[in-house]
């Protein structure tokens, strides 16, 4: 009788056929970031989710002549499966992996400074031009009707069958030849980009017979050391200087670190940067500009490399706020040049331990907005990640006047906020894109500093400073098929402005006019002539002779990406597929067409950016073994 119940086997196919879904949504996502679509590129994207519904498939049929109640169980199961992958698939389109522990750990763990996010991760497209939200409501209601159909067919059954008590023999032989077939080509298969063939299921299964065959894949180790180890500060003296002029004498230091803002927003070749933002036109001009690469397009790993000289560990753990006391310039200033730090957020400092990062490199006193103006005055549009930088600058003079008046030179440190999503700077920013009010905020940053330097002149703090404007880290508004950062090595992720500018001082004129972030303590040592010392950087000073540069950078996700630059190309490597891709940034800025490296070029590039990684990961570990 069971055998016979086309309607129940056709009514199960469909409903496990909903398994496949949001592989089939991720591959449309993923087709417009140069994912190969062929009929066997699909098929090898597809394959474990095939496993994985053919299993669940003999699974049902098998549980559902046993018992009719059984029903309520497959169907509960297969939902909360369905909405896993769906929960896969949207967390792969946003940070280009799969859901791991490592990522619940970390969002569970900042939940309540993450809550802005929600609305990218449930409103921006996620496929054929639709919203998560509505992709999962479409999904519910084809989940109900197809399990109500499985439904259906289980009570027919049942019913015909009650005169017919004799079972006869099920052969279930053939449904597990054919998983056994597949799981075979799915061990032999090579890995896709992206990890596109990965099921989060299956794939644990695969990587454990994997590991008990010949089948597996070799590890990623590197076979040559990194090229740039940290090195004493010190050892800037043997570099020729750009300019034999004298360095200004400068007294105090400004940091301006500024959240979320890219180089491809302010200063790129479209951009008519006097007319939006003249005040840092007017910097740029009268200072030095760069394009400035990041560590790894996260705030907390950008404020390492811009505060301390060396990359950041290459991974969502924030290592970088662990140790309690890490050299740094600050310390060197502070006990070399009679300064005093302090820092001044519109962000909230406890997001990844902010406040600890920054105690333990030297600056003891940092204050939120709450911290130092009272509730009833400070603006009303703040979100989860911090509040508005509208009177961020202002409330902090009259401590930097404090420590002038006793004698003291400042390093202050700012870190405004405007540029962080979700972009809620006013002006009507309703009726805006993404990207529009992104750059909305941009200009109110802009505008805000104007006003913080007019207020600096008026305090007499302007002269005889040094500011140092950086972005940490870039933003991604859909060019490479991602939104937000963290995940991306193309530009508009990891190139962000950098100005050095001091009002009234004539700065050297750089030989070049790209950097890394780990430029900055060495560059801003010269400056100030703290150069003897053993501080270790991994960075070169802007102020002296650069060579061939290369600069490396990584993702926010062990394991997913690494990048180089090296002009005119930048070099992309992904880890699960195992590919390098390369960029002639000159000639093609906005990276439409990669080419693929192969041969002699592909093990040489990537055995360089596997022992970036290896070495920053192992400077870590040495780190954190070292007494407090």
């Amino acid at each position: 009788m069971w055998k016979r119940n086309s309607l129940l086997h056709i009514s199960l196919l469909l409903a496990v056929a909903l398994l496949l879904v949001p592989k089939i949504i991720l591959i449309e996502f993923f087709s417009y970031r140069w994912v190969d679509t062929g009929v066997l590129d699909i098929a090898l994207y597809v394959l474990q989710d095939v496993i994985l519904a053919a299993a669940l498939y003999v699974v049902a049929v098998n549980t559902l002549t046993r018992h009719k109640y059984n029903f309520y169980l497959l169907s509960i199961a297969s939902g909360a499966l369905l909405l896993f992958l769906l929960m896969d698939m949207r967390v792969r389109e946003l940070w280009l992996k799969p859901l791991n522990w490592q990522l619940i750990s970390y969002s569970l763990q900042n939940a309540s400074n993450l809550t802005s996010g929600a609305e990218a991760f449930f409103k921006q497209s996620a496929g054929f031009g639709l919203t998560f939200r509505f992709i999962v409501f479409v999904l519910f209601l084809a989940y109900l009707a197809a399990w109500s159909l499985v439904g259906l067919a289980t009570y027919i059954a049942y019913k015909a069958q009650r005169t017919d008590v004799t079972r006869k023999k099920r052969y279930y032989w053939a449904p597990l030849l054919v998983i056994g077939a597949l799981l075979i080509g799915s061990l032999s298969a090579k890995d896709a980009r992206y990890d596109l063939n990965k099921n989060i299921v299956i794939s644990p299964l695969v990587t454990a017979l994997r590991s008990t065959t010949f089948l597996n894949a070799a590890p990623h180790k590197p076979t040559l050391p990194f090229e740039q180890p940290a090195y004493p500060l010190s050892s800037v003296n043997n570099i020729e200087k750009l300019q034999s002029q004298a360095t200004p004498d400068f007294k105090n230091l400004v940091f301006i670190v500024l959240e979320s803002v890219r180089w491809k927003s302010i200063f790129a070749a479209d951009i008519n940067t006097a007319e939006k933002y003249p005040t840092f036109e007017k910097l740029s001009r009268e200072g030095m500009l760069f394009k400035s690469y990041v560590s790894v397009p996260h705030s907390s790993k950008g404020y390492h490399a811009i505060l301390t000289g060396q990359h950041a560990y290459p991974d969502v753990e924030i290592k970088e706020a662990m140790p309690l006391n890490q050299p740094s310039l600050i310390h060197e200033l502070k006990n070399k040049k009679n300064m005093e730090a302090v820092a001044f957020s519109s962000l909230f400092l406890e997001f990844e331990n902010m406040r600890g990062f920054l105690k333990s490199i030297g600056v003891s006193n940092a204050y939120e907005l709450s911290d130092i103006i009272a509730s009833e005055n400070r603006p009303a549009n703040a979100n989860s990640f911090g509040e508005s930088d509208e009177q961020l600058f202002l409330s902090s003079i009259p401590y930097l006047e404090n420590i002038k008046k006793n004698g003291k030179g400042f390093v202050a440190l700012y870190f405004p906020s405007a540029a962080h999503y979700p972009y809620e700077c006013g002006q009507g920013t309703a009726l805006r894109s993404e990207l529009e009010k992104y750059e909305n905020c941009i200009a109110k940053s802009d505008s805000v500093l104007a006003e913080m330097l007019e207020s600096f002149d008026k305090s007499g703090l302007l002269d005889s400073t040094l500011f140092v404007l950086v972005g940490d880290h870039g933003e991604s508004f859909g060019e490479h098929g991602l939104f937000i950062h963290n995940a991306s090595m193309h530009e508009e992720e990891v190139a962000v402005p950098l100005i050095f500018w001091a009002h009234g001082k004539a700065l050297s004129k750089p030989g070049s006019t790209t950097s890394h972030q780990t430029d900055i303590v060495p560059t801003v040592a010269d400056f100030f002539g703290v150069t003897e010392s053993p501080l270790a950087v991994q960075g070169v000073s802007l102020l002296r002779t650069q060579g061939k540069r290369a600069y490396f950078m990584s993702t926010f996700f062990d394991h997913l990406a690494s990048a180089l630059v090296e002009h005119p190309y930048k070099y992309i490597y992904e880890f699960s597929s195992d590919t390098l891709t390369k960029y002639n940034i000159e000639d093609d800025p906005q990276e439409k067409n990669p080419q693929p490296v192969q041969g002699d070029e592909f093990t040489a590039v990537k055995n360089r950016l596997l022992a970036f990684n290896f070495y920053q990961k192992a400077l870590f570990a040495q780190k954190l073994e070292q007494p407090e």
